[in-house]
């Protein structure tokens, strides 16, 4: 009785990851959201670019882990067809993201998603949460909790390559 129990979890856990890691090319959902610094965000601003979008929220402590290295490929990338865009899901108050943004110099587009409309249409439900997205504007992959980075480096050079 126990053999297939445990069969049966492994199968799902097995086909939440690859639903979660393997490649959907769909289409990024439609979004639109005013930055930090007033500037409108949309769909439009990631074509012809490879952008990777990052879920967060300044009180996670995976987001707060993890944002050093997403500062890091940020600049890595500088000056090539590639960008990070922070989302930042409204569990923290607005003041709070503005603080953090400032404190620790976030070289990206901050974008607060008031009501977590965005977060939804990504289908964002732990946070952090990122989604890597090919110059077409279709999304390659889904990164719940904090990537490989070395592997995403890889991804990146890929598809800015083609």
């Amino acid at each position: 009785m126990k053999k297939p129990i445990t069969l049966a979890a492994v199968a799902l856990v097995g086909a939440l990851l690859a639903f979660i890691l393997i490649p959907d090319n769909k289409t990024a959902p439609e979004f639109t959201l005013t930055d930090l610094q007033g500037q409108t965000v949309n769909n439009a601003g990631m074509q012809g670019k490879v952008t990777f979008i990052n879920f967060w929220f300044p009180s996670c402590p995976g987001c707060v882990s993890e944002m050093p290295k997403v500062i890091k490929m940020a600049n890595d990338y500088q000056g090539k067809d590639f960008q990070v865009l922070g989302i930042a899901e409204p569990i923290d108050p607005i003041e709070n993201v503005h603080q953090y943004v400032k404190e620790y110099g976030l070289p990206f587009a901050v974008m607060y998603d008031e009501g977590g409309i965005v977060g939804k249409a990504f289908g964002t439900q732990v946070y952090p949460t990122s989604v890597l997205i090919n110059k077409k504007g279709e999304i390659l992959k889904t990164f719940v909790g904090e990537p490989d980075f070395n592997k995403l480096y890889q991804e990146i050079d890929q598809e800015l390559a083609k």
